[in-house]
């Protein structure tokens, strides 16, 4: 250790030296003198020979009152100026509930409730709590169950797509559509023309398909602060639209006819460039859903076959189906598959697929499955009295008991899903 030469200012030294200085610049500021007696007089501040104490807490009230008014002229900058963001119901509710949004607590509910749909419904993962969208009622939850926001609904068909900062709900066959953050409504738009689908990505920039006077279909493209960046048009009619993890990329798959055969047709899109960067038809194929599997893998689920492409319209791999698809489910690791055995109609087959699309393993399935969903290598299958967990890894299965047999599965984080039902979720850990 470096000894200090005599005369040398310690460490400690240099701080006080500097808040020193720090205190003679406050000093010279033109501060209302009934202010300053008053904080004196608090501090005890009396005279020269006053104790260093006083001195310091004098200078702590000064700076604290200086913190008090920025952040008073700061709110009110952001009120005034800050557009929807930071409109007074956004404030006030992140400071009355500013203390529920935390990550699992030990005190949350077994269950969620919410009002009962006359008959659409959907269901979402909100910062690991659940969001629910039906034809009566629009409910946000956080991750400990506590309720941040309750709106009533007018969508006949209510759709959620979330990111980690928003919710994005639109009513599929008709033109509205609405993006939330925790608490209220940050921004509502109503086309010209019925909404199809739509996509969000983590960063909450997303995109709406819909159409126009002179395309068949028009895909929106809006960022993360609600502005309409581009539109995409097509002739042919847009079966899914997905974004990336990382926001930047887009898929459209569109399907068309010729001579009486179906071609789709798979368009990626960049965003803030007005030109594809790659385009592909796959014949005799009837999609119905694409979803990225990786920032750079494209997987197409169709009606008898599974493709998956990256980015430049290269097929990585395709698997053809030898029984019929009853379910799926697509992530950002890979999808699964649920076939209906070819011999036994009471067994299914389950197929798990990676990034690329290579094959991981089957599972013989007995027993009726009510919905599948995946998440990175663990499958989870909805069954009667029992949810399993298959991790697609190890060849493992766990099951956990529930009563009940007609619900959506949501995937939490740690090992942890939900079983929607039309009026209530409830919580299953696997950990």
């Amino acid at each position: 250790m470096k000894k200090r030469e005599d005369g040398e200012i310690s460490f400690l030294g240099k701080i006080f030296l500097h808040a020193r200085n720090l205190f003679e610049k406050i000093k010279e500021l033109h501060l209302p003198q009934k202010f300053i007696a008053h904080e004196k007089s608090n501090a005890g501040y009396d005279g020269e020979n006053s104790p260093k104490e006083a001195k310091v807490s004098f200078i702590l009230g000064v700076a604290r009152a200086a913190s008090l008014s920025l952040l008073c002229i700061l709110l009110a900058v952001a009120l005034l100026f800050g557009g929807s963001i930071f409109s007074f119901n956004n404030v006030y509710y992140m400071f009355k509930d500013i203390s529920y949004i935390s990550s699992f607590s030990e005190n949350r509910p077994d269950t969620l409730s919410y009002s009962r749909p006359f008959a659409n419904q959907d269901f979402a993962v909100f910062k690991d709590g659940l969001s629910v969208a039906g034809d009566g009622e629009i409910k946000l939850f956080t991750s400990t169950g506590r309720v941040t926001m309750t709106e009533g609904s007018e969508f006949t068909n209510p759709k959620i797509c979330s990111s980690d900062s928003t919710v994005l709900i639109y009513d599929q066959g008709r033109r509205t559509f609405k993006v939330y953050n925790s608490f209220v409504s940050i921004y509502s738009e109503t086309l010209d023309y019925p909404i199809s689908s739509a996509d969000m990505a983590p960063d909450g920039s997303f995109c709406i398909v819909t159409k126009s006077d002179s395309y068949g279909s028009v895909v929106r493209i809006y960022d993360n602060k609600q502005r309409l960046e581009a539109e995409f048009y097509r002739n042919d009619y847009i079966i899914s639209v997905a974004m990336s993890q990382n926001g930047k990329t887009l898929a459209v798959v569109s399907l068309d006819s010729a001579e009486g055969r179906s071609i789709a047709t798979l368009t990626v899109l960049e965003r803030g460039k007005t030109k594809t960067k790659s385009s592909v038809e796959i014949p005799d194929f009837l999609p119905y859903v694409a979803k990225f599997t990786a920032n750079d893998r494209v997987a197409i689920i169709g009606s008898d076959s599974a493709y998956v492409y990256n980015l430049n319209g290269n097929r990585q791999s395709v698997y053809e189906y030898n029984g019929k698809l009853l379910d799926m489910s697509v992530s950002d690791s890979g999808y699964a598959l649920l076939f209906s055995d070819v011999t036994v109609d009471s067994d299914y087959t389950l197929s798990i697929f990676g990034a690329n699309g290579n094959h991981v393993g089957s599972y013989k399935i007995q027993g009726r499955v009510n919905d599948t969903a995946i998440d990175g290598n663990f499958v989870y299958l909805l069954m009667d009295g029992e949810v399993r967990r298959i991790d697609a890894l190890f060849g493992t299965t766990l099951r956990r008991d529930v009563a009940i047999d007609d619900a959506e599965l949501v995937v939490l984080a740690n090992g942890d899903i939900l079983a929607c039902t039309d009026t209530a979720a409830y919580y299953l850990s696997f950990k």
